[in-house]
C-alpha cells in the first residue's frame, strides 16, 4: 500500500467517511486547478496561523510576539486571500487582536498553561502507531490547568466562515477524544477532562467558546473505530476501488476540486511515491513529541478501569 494512504489524521478520516475517492486522491496528491489550490491553501493556512497565534498569546501575553509567530506560520503569498470566506493573513491578525481583547476582559484568567519537559504545553504533536503500517497523527493547540481546582482543559482553536456554529459540530468529535493520548503523559491518573472549542467566525469576526466534558470511557470506542477505519481502507485497496460518494460532490455550496476528474484512472491524476518522499514518510514519526503504539493505549485504558 502507498505510504501516503497510511498516514491518517482526524481531517483525513473525515474525508474518508464523506467520500473515499476524494480521500484517495488527496492522499496521492492528485493535480487540481491552480485557482482552487490557492484558495484551499489560504483556507488551510488561516486556521493554522490563528491557532499558533492564540497559543503564543496564552504563553506570552504579547500581541506583537503572536503576530510575528503567525507571520512565520503563514505559507501562501502574504497578500493571498480568500474573500468568499473572509480569510487572509491580515484577517488572521485581526482574529488575534480579537482574542487579545478577550484576554484583557478576563477570559481564561483562572487557567494557566501546563508544562511538559520544561516547556509550555502548546502545539503538542502525537502519533499513534497502528497495525499494518498505519499511523494516526494529531496536534493539540494547548493544555491548561485550573489554578484553583487543578482541572485539566484542552484548548482547540477553530476557524469557520459560517455565520452560525452549533454545539453538535463539536460535542461528539472524535478529535477531542484523541487528545487523551497527550494527557496520558501529562496527567497519567486523569479520568476525565474538558475541551474548550474556540471557533472564530471569520465573517462575524468573533469567537464563540464552547465547553465540553470528556471521559476516558469514550476512548475505548474511539480506538476500535480507528482500527475499523484502517480495515476499511485495506478493503478498498484489496478491491482496487475507492467508492465515490456523489452526495459529497457539493460541499458548502462549492464543487469538489476533483469534480469531473475523479472518474478518470488514478494513475492519470497522480504520481507514484518517489524515493525522497518515501524516506520522509518512513522517518516522520520520529519528529512527533508523543509516539505511542496502539497496544500501549489499550493497556493504559485497561489499567484505568473506566
Amino acid at each position: 500500500m502507498d505510504l501516503r494512504i497510511q498516514n491518517l489524521s482526524y481531517s483525513s478520516l473525515l474525508q474518508l467517511h464523506a467520500c473515499p475517492r476524494k480521500f484517495q486522491l488527496q492522499k496521492l496528491n492528485a493535480a487540481v486547478d491552480l485557482d482552487e489550490d490557492t484558495s484551499s491553501s489560504v483556507t488551510f493556512s488561516f486556521g493554522h496561523t490563528v491557532g499558533v497565534g492564540v497559543a503564543t498569546l496564552l504563553e506570552t501575553d504579547s500581541l506583537d510576539t503572536a503576530i510575528f509567530k503567525a507571520f512565520l506560520e503563514w505559507k501562501p503569498e502574504l497578500f493571498a486571500d480568500n474573500p468568499r470566506q473572509a480569510k487572509s493573513f491580515w484577517l488572521a491578525v485581526l482574529a488575534l487582536q480579537k482574542f487579545h481583547d478577550l484576554r484583557e476582559t478576563g477570559f481564561l484568567e483562572e487557567w494557566e498553561l501546563m508544562y511538559f519537559e520544561g516547556k509550555p504545553a502548546i502545539e503538542l504533536s502525537f502519533i499513534i502507531l497502528l497495525p499494518n503500517g498505519f499511523k494516526y497523527r494529531g496536534f493539540v493547540d494547548a493544555v491548561l490547568r485550573n489554578k484553583e481546582t487543578g482541572e485539566i482543559m484542552v484548548l482547540e482553536c477553530k476557524t469557520t466562515s459560517a455565520s452560525t456554529v452549533y454545539s453538535a459540530q463539536y460535542k461528539n468529535s472524535a478529535q477531542a477524544v484523541g487528545y487523551s493520548v497527550v494527557l496520558d503523559h501529562l496527567c497519567p491518573d486523569l479520568s476525565s477532562y474538558q475541551v474548550l472549542y474556540l471557533p472564530y467566525k471569520t465573517k462575524a469576526r468573533e469567537f464563540e467558546p464552547m465547553l465540553f466534558n470528556k471521559s476516558y470511557l469514550s476512548r475505548a470506542l474511539w480506538l476500535r473505530e480507528l482500527l475499523l477505519d484502517c480495515d476499511t481502507i485495506m478493503m478498498y485497496e484489496e478491491a482496487g476501488i475507492y467508492p465515490m460518494h456523489g452526495e459529497s460532490c457539493l460541499d458548502f455550496f462549492r464543487e469538489c476540486e476533483y469534480f469531473n476528474l475523479c472518474t478518470l484512472p488514478t494513475e492519470r491524476l497522480t504520481s507514484p511515491l518517489n524515493a525522497e518522499e518515501e524516506t520522509v514518510l518512513l522517518k516522520e514519526h520520529t519528529t512527533f513529541q508523543f509516539q505511542v503504539p496502539i497496544s500501549a493505549l489499550i493497556e493504559a485504558q485497561l489499567a484505568k478501569d473506566i
